[in-house]
C-alpha cells in the first residue's frame, strides 16, 4: 500500500523545472536531479501506467545482463537456430530465422551533420499534417533550441508530436558542447517545457525503469518520409562529430509511424492500458513502385534481439567482405562470429574513433581491435569521433541507432534497418566505408599491446 501512495503521489508531481541553472560543465546536481527525475518520478509513473510492460523489461533486462556475463565467460559462438543454414543468401537465411520481414522502400545517405540538419529542416518547413520526432538526446544547446523553435513556429499550423528519453536528455543538459555556443545564448533549464511554452507541441519523455534506455532516433513527416541513424538533436551532431542518418521513402514508412506512435502511447498517461485498444496499419503496397526494394525493420527491445541475431546470422553467411564502423563495441559473441569469419578466409574491415566520448568505451574498442588484428584483420582509426553505426556484410547493410555493445543489442530499444539492394548496398559502402577508410589511419602490428587487463572483465561485456 505504502508503494502504491508513493507510486500516485509521484505521478502527480509535475515535471517542474527544477534546475534552472545548471552553470557550464557544473556536474554536482545531476545525480540529484536523474535521481529524482528518472528514479522516482519515472519509476513511480511506470509502475501504475505501464506495469506489465515496465515489470517484463525488468525482467528481461536481468535475463541479458546475465546472459552477457556468461558470454563473456565462455567466449563461446552462440547458439543460432540452424534453420538459417537453408538459406543460400542472407536474405534467406534471415526469412527462414523469421527476423522481421522485408517491406518496399528506399533509402537516401545523409553524412555527417550539415547534410542531415538541412534536409531535415527543408522536410519541417515543408509538412503539411504532422511532424513526429522522437530521440534518445534532445539537448538544450543552440541548435536545439533553434530546431525546437522551429516545430514551434510549425505547431501552428501541423501537427507536432515530440518524444524524447529522459535519462539520455537529462545527461546532455547537463554536458556543455565542445564548440562555444552563439554569444549571448542562454540554454533552457528543460527542453520538454521550452517546447511547450507558447506552442502546441505536444511532448512525452520516456520513462525509464530500471535504468532502461529508449536509444532511437526516428523523424517522421507527414507519413511520407522518415529519418533515422545514430543522430539526436544538438550541437554536436551538427558541428562536431562524424555521424550518419538515412531518409526512407515508400510503404515501409507505415511500420516505422506504427513503432512512433506505439511508442508514443507507451509513454502516455494510460501506457500500457492504451494499447490494449491500438491497432496498426497495414503499409499500401500498390501500386508497385519499381525504385523501391525490401527493407527489414530491426529492434532491440525487452525480449527482443533482433538486431544482434540479423548482425550474426549474416556474419556467418559472409562470403567474402565484412566493414564495421561504431564507437561502442564490447560485444563478445560478435567478436566471435568475426574471428570465425576471418578463418574461413573472409576480409574484415573495422573502423573505430581515434578519440571517444566514453574513455571505457575507448579502451574497450581497442580491445576488440586487437583481438581482430591477431586473426589478419584490418583495423583503422577514424580522426576525431565517429559516432556512426554501421555495418556491411557482402551486399547486405545494417545502421541505425544500435551500438555493438551489450546496451544496444540485448537491453535498450532500438532501430535498425537492413537490405541487400545490390546498387543501394554499393552506394552505401562508397560513401561511407571506402570514403571513411580513406580518412583513417591504418593500424599495424604491435601497436596495441600490453592492453590493461580491465577489457577483458565480464563487466566490461555488459555495457
Amino acid at each position: 500500500m505504502l508503494l502504491l501512495f508513493a507510486s500516485l503521489v509521484s505521478c502527480a508531481l509535475p515535471d517542474t523545472e527544477l534546475w534552472k541553472d545548471r552553470g557550464d560543465g557544473n556536474f554536482t546536481k545531476m545525480p540529484m536531479e536523474l535521481a529524482t527525475k528518472v528514479m522516482v518520478h519515472g519509476t513511480g509513473k511506470s509502475i501504475v501506467s505501464n506495469p506489465v510492460s515496465g515489470t517484463y523489461k525488468g525482467v528481461s533486462m536481468w535475463w541479458q545482463r546475465s546472459r552477457l556475463l556468461r558470454d563473456s565467460l565462455l567466449k563461446q559462438r552462440p547458439l543460432l537456430d540452424e534453420a538459417y543454414a537453408r538459406g543460400g543468401n542472407i536474405e534467406e537465411a534471415l526469412d527462414l530465422m523469421e527476423i522481421s520481414t522485408g517491406v518496399p522502400g528506399r533509402v537516401d545517405c545523409l553524412i555527417d551533420g550539415p547534410e542531415f540538419f538541412e534536409a531535415l529542416y527543408q522536410s519541417v518547413k515543408k509538412a503539411e499534417h504532422r511532424i513526429d520526432t522522437q530521440v534518445f538526446i534532445f539537448d538544450n544547446d543552440d541548435v536545439a533550441t533553434e530546431f525546437a523553435d522551429l516545430l514551434k513556429e510549425r505547431s501552428q499550423d501541423v501537427q507536432c508530436r515530440v518524444l524524447m528519453d529522459r535519462l539520455g536528455s537529462i545527461g546532455g543538459w547537463w554536458s556543455p558542447p565542445e564548440t562555444p555556443m552563439r554569444a549571448g545564448f542562454r540554454p533552457p533549464s528543460s527542453m520538454p517545457h521550452y517546447l511547450k511554452e507558447g506552442s502546441h507541441v505536444q511532448v512525452r519523455e520516456s520513462m525509464n525503469p530500471w535504468l532502461v534506455a529508449d536509444h532511437t532516433k526516428l523523424i517522421l513527416i507527414d507519413q511520407n518520409e522518415a529519418y533515422l541513424g545514430g543522430m539526436n538533436i544538438g550541437r554536436e551532431y551538427l558541428h562536431e562529430w562524424h555521424d550518419m542518418m538515412v531518409r526512407v521513402r515508400g510503404p515501409v514508412i507505415t511500420e516505422l509511424q506504427n513503432i512512433f506512435d506505439e511508442s508514443w502511447k507507451m509513454q502516455g498517461m494510460w501506457g500500457d492500458w492504451d494499447l490494449l485498444f491500438s491497432r496498426k496499419k497495414n503499409p499500401d503496397l500498390s501500386p508497385p513502385n519499381t525504385n523501391n526494394y525490401p527493407i527489414r525493420i530491426l529492434r532491440t527491445g525487452p525480449g527482443v534481439t533482433e538486431i544482434e541475431k540479423a548482425i550474426l546470422v549474416a556474419i556467418r553467411m559472409s562470403r567474402k567482405r565484412i566493414d564495421l564502423q561504431n564507437s561502442y563495441v564490447t560485444s563478445e559473441v560478435l567478436l566471435q562470429e568475426l574471428l570465425a569469419a576471418r578463418r574461413r578466409g573472409v576480409e574484415v574491415n573495422f573502423i573505430y574513433p581515434q578519440r571517444n566520448d566514453a574513455p571505457l568505451m575507448e579502451m574497450a574498442n581497442q580491445r576488440f581491435a586487437a583481438s581482430l588484428m591477431e586473426a589478419g584483420g584490418h583495423v583503422f582509426v577514424y580522426p576525431g569521433f565517429s559516432h556512426l553505426k554501421a555495418v556491411v556484410v557482402d551486399d547486405w547493410v545494417c545502421l541505425g541507432s544500435a551500438n555493438l555493445d551489450g546496451l544496444s543489442l540485448r537491453i535498450n530499444s532500438e532501430l535498425n534497418i537492413a537490405y541487400s539492394n545490390a546498387e543501394a548496398v554499393e552506394v552505401f559502402r562508397k560513401r561511407v566505408f571506402e570514403t571513411d577508410i580513406k580518412k583513417s589511419r591504418r593500424l599495424r602490428d604491435g601497436e596495441l599491446k600490453d592492453l590493461p587487463p580491465l577489457l577483458s572483465h565480464p563487466v566490461i561485456q555488459q555495457l
